[in-house]
């Protein structure tokens, strides 16, 4: 889809009522289900976290997003696929501060460039005990990635007709550190497979625009 059709239908999208858990539990692994019954949200105890889907034109016009692929650590969301963010800090005023503050961090987009636009569902995740607030951003240009060698091993550039393609939407095997081999609903990029999450902001993301080219 071409960047100036995309910011064409912005006003619509931004217009929508959030789809929520309807959007959200197509991507939701049965495991994550099985989690939350467990060990259900505690917002008292739950972290807190934000990250940015943040949309924007390629050389070409093409409108784009833009994933990482987090660097090999310690923790249960190593090596994961996912978007710009991380933990809220305590000089972040809002979640969106911590979401430009993290994608300036990590993949080197400045803060001034980015133009807010929607807030997205909240969702929990059970293994990191963390709530995270996702947003809709945008830069009007086509922006110069700078990866943080640290955290970031991987920038990855996702044109958005690859994720409105039911063809890239499917189900496959992966390995956690938490609960072992789990089949999971994934979108499947390429040879980037995306999952949890991340797929569960995609997928209302999703919903909203296609919502909008039906009208």
């Amino acid at each position: 889809m071409l960047f100036s059709k995309f910011k064409s239908l912005l006003s619509k999208v931004i217009d929508l009522p959030l789809p929520g858990i309807e959007a959200q539990k197509k991507m939701v692994p049965m495991f994550r289900v099985e989690e939350l019954v467990k060990k259900p949200l505690d917002k008292k105890t739950a972290k807190k976290s934000a990250v940015l889907l943040l949309f924007y034109p390629n050389l070409h016009g093409e409108t784009c997003f833009v994933l990482i692929e987090r660097g090999l650590y310690n923790g249960v969301h190593s090596g994961q696929i996912s978007f710009p963010g991380g933990k809220k800090e305590p000089n972040d005023i809002t979640f969106w501060d911590t979401a430009l503050r993290e994608s300036r961090e990590e993949v080197g987009v400045s803060s001034s460039e980015i133009e807010q636009v929607k807030t997205l569902s909240t969702f929990y995740i059970p293994p990191s005990n963390f709530i995270v607030y996702p947003f809709m951003g945008l830069i009007n240009t086509t922006p110069f990635f700078k990866k943080e060698v640290k955290e970031v091993e991987k920038i990855i550039e996702v044109p958005l007709y690859k994720l409105l393609d039911p063809s890239n939407e499917t189900t496959g095997t992966i390995k956690t550190s938490y609960a072992g081999e789990v089949d999971v609903p994934m979108y499947v990029f390429d040879d980037v497979k995306v999952w949890g999450a991340t797929a569960t902001v995609l997928s209302e993301m999703k919903e909203l625009i296609l919502t909008t080219l039906k009208e």
